[in-house]
Order: C-alpha cells, then sequence, then structure tokens
C-alpha cells in the first residue's frame, strides 16, 4: 500500500487539512482497490468450486441411477425365484425339483447388488481450501445437505446389510444346492435375506436419488 507523505514546511491550516485529506483518499482507494481485488479472486474461487461440484455430483447421480436400475432388475429376479420356490414348496414337490423349479424362471441363483462408489473430492478440495465460505449461503446449505445425504445413504447401505444377510448361512445354502443336498425351506429363506437386503438397499439409493434430482435442478 502506497499514500503520499506531507510536504514539509506547511504553514497553514487549510495546506495542512488540504494534504492530510490526500493522504485518506490515497489510503481509503488502496483499500478499495484491494478488497476488489480480493473480492474478484474469491468470487472466482468460489465459481471454480461451484462448477467441479455440479460436475461430481452429476456424475455421482448417473452412478445412483445406473444402481437403481440394475437393483430393480435384481429385486425382479429375486421375487420371481422367491415366488417358484413358494409354488414348489407348497405343492409337495421334492427338494430337487423344488430346485430345478426355481432355476427353470431365471437360471441363475446369487445376490447381484449394486452400492455404487460416491465420490465427494471436490467437495473436499472446496472445503479445505476455503472456497466454500465464499459461496453464496443458498448454495453452501444445498451442496453440504446433498454431501451430508451421500454420507447417510452409504452408511444406512453398510447397516442395512450386515443386518439383513447371514453370509455364511446364504453361502452355505447355496452351496448345498449347487452340490444337490438342498433344504428348500433353508433355501427360501435365503432368498428372503437376498430380497430384504436389496429392497432396503434401493430404498435408500431411490430417496438420495430424488433428493438429488430436486437440488440439482435449481441450479
Amino acid at each position: 500500500m502506497h499514500f503520499e507523505v506531507p510536504k514539509s514546511g506547511l504553514k497553514t491550516v487549510k495546506e495542512f487539512l488540504g494534504e492530510y485529506a490526500m493522504i485518506v483518499v490515497s489510503i481509503l482507494t488502496a483499500l478499495a482497490l484491494e478488497h476488489a481485488a480480493q473480492s474478484w479472486h474469491h468470487n472466482h474461487r468460489a465459481r471454480n468450486a461451484e462448477q467441479n461440484i455440479e460436475a461430481e455430483l452429476r456424475h455421482n447421480l448417473k452412478e445412483l441411477q445406473k444402481a437403481t436400475m440394475a437393483n430393480a432388475a435384481e429385486l425382479k429376479q429375486l421375487e420371481t425365484q422367491r415366488v417358484a420356490l413358494r409354488m414348489a414348496i407348497k405343492g409337495g414337490n421334492e427338494e430337487k425339483d423344488s430346485f430345478n423349479k426355481l432355476m427353470s424362471e431365471t437360471k441363475t441363483f446369487g445376490l447381484a447388488m449394486e452400492s455404487p462408489v460416491l465420490r465427494r473430492e471436490a467437495w473436499e478440495v472446496a472445503v479445505a481450501s476455503q472456497a466454500a465460505s465464499w459461496m453464496t449461503p443458498e448454495k453452501l446449505q444445498r451442496y453440504s445437505g446433498l454431501y451430508s445425504a451421500q454420507k447417510d445413504t452409504v452408511d444406512s447401505v453398510t447397516i442395512n446389510m450386515q443386518t439383513m444377510l447371514n453370509g455364511p448361512a446364504m453361502l452355505n445354502a447355496i452351496s448345498d444346492a449347487e452340490l444337490g443336498k438342498l433344504d428348500s425351506k433353508e433355501l427360501y429363506h435365503t432368498l428372503r435375506q437376498m430380497h430384504g437386503a436389496v429392497q432396503g438397499v434401493q430404498s435408500n439409493l431411490l430417496k438420495l436419488e430424488r433428493e438429488m434430482k430436486e437440488a440439482l435442478a435449481r441450479t
């Protein structure tokens, strides 16, 4: 910052006040220019951060949509298998016939559930660089809310999987079925676990998908 030094030998109050006013104006002008430069720089960084966050969130939304579509197909298959096996059991069919009926409906047996990887690098960079603090309150609240919802969804998916699925028992039931040593009721329980797990995950993912669509539509 630069300002004028008063000239020596001022003889009147008027001359002194004139020089003093020049110093004050110089200081205020320099401060205003510095503030304007910093504001431009901050706004520029905030806009760049917003663009990166928007791109990241739209990428995450596409990944969510892919996952929910795949899970919808998986739910349909599991429901078909469950109904086929239930009908076979109620019909009093032999264990082997029950499994054959199940396989004839879908050809495959297993769990193929999709849980997307939701990125958050752009948000973390914006927070670490303080660019997030220069965004408008409305945008900052919207972005922080979406990333918080993403984290909550990922946590819910993990908890749902741990709660609904009995991994060792499922593997044993599938292995027995492959070896022809089938317990139809145990296999039915396994199908119910699979269906419930995918249904719970799908519910969480669809909720997040709706929130992201609504939020991104306002940009």
